[in-house]
């Protein structure tokens, strides 16, 4: 049995939504109100969440919780530069 297989998924899910709206790790911390760092830990599933804040990553992405926690093929997460204001 794997380790942490829910948090694997749940951070592949995070960069597959990121990817999907064409955001920046950056401007998805801005949106979500938190830092890059933050986001990073999370999209390599070496930072922990609490449930709620799990809604509030389905709220920013304007999506259902459970959609978080299926299970895909593994996201290839090319680095997309921030966009400068």
């Amino acid at each position: 049995m794997k380790k942490y297989k829910a948090r694997k998924i749940l951070a592949n899910n995070i960069v597959y939504y990121r990817l999907q709206k064409n955001w920046s790790q950056e401007e998805f911390a801005e949106a979500l109100g938190t830092t890059p760092v933050y986001v990073s830990n999370l999209e390599n599933a070496k930072k922990n969440t609490k449930i709620d804040y799990i809604e509030s990553i389905a709220d920013t992405f304007d999506i259902e919780v459970n959609e978080l926690f299926i299970k895909r093929e593994k996201v290839k997460n090319n680095r997309r530069p921030k966009i400068r204001k």
